[in-house]
């Protein structure tokens, strides 16, 4: 809870009941200070002392402090209350229940605590010390001290608190207090009377406990000189109803007003005069000479009324009169004599332009057709010239280039070949020099790979270059395998396929595939633009009354199954040759011994990867309808 500083004369004994205190009136000191003096353009804060309940200046500011701009005579009026003499005697209850009357009666105790009966208060840091029921919060100010704890009566109009105090005739006082709510249920209304008559509107409590409430209201002393004030609570639940009340206040309301002068200083107005151009050598003298000036200060320190610059650049000068300072600066450019370097005379090649660059800051350029830019972009033979001009300070330079032609170089457009030709690529040209792709370095090359081939050829310093993307045609080839010998009532298939061919079969087909169903003597011709190839199958028929089966994968891992790889037939033989080719056609394994499977291994100690093999079974079974040797083949994958 507050504790304000009491410069007052107590005219009361420590003891519960009525108090009264006397206290001067309206005696406290408020001033603005002297009247100031500030700079034109510059502001000035004016401040008022701190503590004032309210603060009103002739800006309508209600601040502190304001800033002001202008030249003007500025007001504050401020309002104390409290500052100028507290005079309620114990208003933050730290001395305990004493200084006040009460229509209630302190605490006796009870079966929820010392506030067990309704209409009953105490002194405590905390409702809930009071009554288990009451909430638990500190006092108005937020620390360890007391507030005065009420458990409100039935019977509204009751005092909780009074006091008597010593006023002034004709002086506005200010009643202030704080309230809150110990129990939700029912909060309390209360009611301020200052000798009898309300003041301000009644303050109900908020509903939520440990929130604290202020009630403020001004009271009129008339022609009284003393005043009883009260508070009052109308409520009469008995449920309920239950507050705190704290930091009681009766004070003076006093207002003070001050005034202040402010007045503008009228700047100093040096002048360097407009921006300066010359010429390297002319001398430049500033003068920033002004009536009545106490100080000068240029940019380097220098502290004369003069100053003679020597390089281009920005040059300020603050003067000072009576205190206020104004700068004024000027912009002193010394243009040089311009200079202009377009190199030595050169030798170039055709297409390769040049940028001629006479760039100088700030001048103006004329070239000898006339242009006017900073740069000339050249490309043919010839004697090139610029004049740069800077306020009337010009440079000449020439230049002379010799430009060279390129050497024609033509391998000709891309182009294909056969697999089993060449071509040759000629580039020589009097008094040339040659590069490919390859490293090479003669005229003419002989090519036959199928890639992109490129030739540098350089005369005077001067290269060109050409590429020729070679394309090869493959050789026809076909291969229709080893002759067949076909069950009777089955069909099989010849391939003759090859990409970027065409097929005549001695059936007249023209197909890349053909089907067959009888025994013959079967002929494919294969042509494209590199030539032709012939290739033949002789196709034999049998009742094939001995079925072969052939797995076409297994798994040689240990695992006990499908280990092995072998035919499968259950009729007799008078011959068997079974091999296995990897992907190449290298043999892999054989066996002449049709209880023989083939585990995965090999020619490689390590065994053969994972992978598919091709195989091919020859067999001459011993059977009624069959007697000729029968020739099968297919693929098996192993899987490890």
């Amino acid at each position: 809870m507050n504790t304000r500083s009491l410069l007052t004369t107590l005219i009361t004994a420590l003891f519960a009941g009525p108090w009264t205190a006397i206290h001067a009136q309206c005696v406290q000191q408020f001033s603005l200070g002297p009247d100031t003096v500030f700079c034109a353009g510059n502001t000035v804060l004016l401040s008022a002392s701190a503590g004032f309940q309210s603060y009103a200046w002739s800006t309508g500011s209600t601040a502190t402090s304001i800033t002001v701009g202008t030249a003007n005579t500025y007001s504050c009026t401020v309002t104390d209350f409290g500052t100028s003499g507290e005079l309620v005697v114990n208003g933050d209850f730290s001395a305990g229940s004493t200084g006040f009357s009460s229509d209630y009666v302190p605490g006796y105790g009870g079966t929820y605590g010392l506030l067990s009966g309704a209409g009953t208060y105490a002194t405590s840091t905390s409702p809930q010390l009071t009554h288990v029921n009451f909430a638990n919060f500190g006092d108005h100010t937020a620390g360890p001290g007391n507030m005065l704890v009420v458990n409100g009566a039935q019977i509204p109009g009751q005092n909780i608190w009074c006091q008597t105090v010593i006023v002034q005739p004709n002086t506005d006082y200010a009643f202030s207090a704080w309230l809150a709510t110990a129990v939700s249920e029912s909060p309390a209304q209360m009611v301020f009377t200052v000798n009898g008559i309300v003041v301000g509107d009644p303050l109900l409590a908020p509903f939520g406990t440990g929130q604290w409430l202020n009630f403020y209201g001004i009271w009129n002393s008339g022609s009284a000189t003393s005043a009883t004030i009260c508070i009052s609570n109308q409520n009469s639940a008995d449920s309920g109803n239950d507050f705190a009340l704290d930091d009681i206040s009766f004070a003076p309301f006093c207002t003070y007003t001050d005034e202040i002068i402010v007045s503008i200083q009228a700047d100093p107005q040096p002048d360097l005069g407009d921006d300066v151009q010359v010429c390297e050598g002319v001398p430049v003298a500033l003068d920033a000479t002004t009536p009545n000036a106490d100080l000068y200060v240029w940019q380097n320190g220098s502290a004369s009324a003069l100053f003679d610059p020597v390089v281009s650049g920005i040059y300020w000068v603050d003067v000072t009169e009576n205190g206020c300072t104004t700068r004024d600066s000027v912009e002193v450019t010394f243009e040089t004599q311009p200079t202009v370097e377009l190199g030595p005379d050169q030798e170039r090649c055709v297409g390769d332009p040049v940028v001629l660059n006479a760039f100088f800051p700030g001048a103006g350029y004329e070239w000898q057709d006339g242009s006017t830019g900073s740069t000339l972009t050249i490309n043919g033979t010839g004697i090139y010239s610029v004049t740069v001009d800077l306020n009337n300070c010009s440079a000449t330079d020439a230049v002379s280039f010799l430009y060279q032609p390129l050497p024609i170089v033509d391998l000709g457009p891309d182009t294909t070949i056969c697999a089993d030709t060449s071509i040759t690529l000629d580039v020589e040209r009097p008094g040339g020099s040659y590069i490919w792709d390859n490293g090479e370095s003669i005229a003419q090359r002989t090519i036959s790979a199928e890639t992109t081939y490129w030739v540098e050829v350089t005369e005077s310093g001067c290269t060109s270059r050409d590429s020729l993307e070679l394309g090869i045609i493959p050789l026809p080839f076909v291969d229709l395998g080893p002759d067949l010998l076909l069950c009777k009532g089955l069909s099989a298939t010849l391939d003759a396929y090859g990409p970027g061919l065409t097929y005549l079969w001695s059936s007249g087909d023209t197909t890349a595939e053909l089907a067959i169903t009888e025994e013959d003597l079967y002929q494919v011709t294969v042509t494209n633009s590199c030539g032709q190839m012939e290739d033949s199958v002789t196709v034999t028929q049998d009742q094939c009354d001995c079925p072969v089966f052939v797995p076409n994968g297994f798994t040689p891992d240990d695992d006990g199954v499908n280990e092995g790889f072998r035919p499968v037939f259950d009729c007799p033989i008078e011959m068997y040759m079974f091999r296995v080719f990897d992907r190449w056609g290298g043999l892999v394994w054989a066996s002449e011994d049709p209880r023989e499977s083939w585990n995965g291994g090999g020619n490689d100690p390590n065994g053969t990867a994972s992978g598919i093999y091709a195989w091919m079974l020859e067999i001459r079974p011993k059977t009624v309808n069959e007697r000729s040797l029968r020739t099968l083949f297919g693929h098996v994958m192993l899987l490890r």
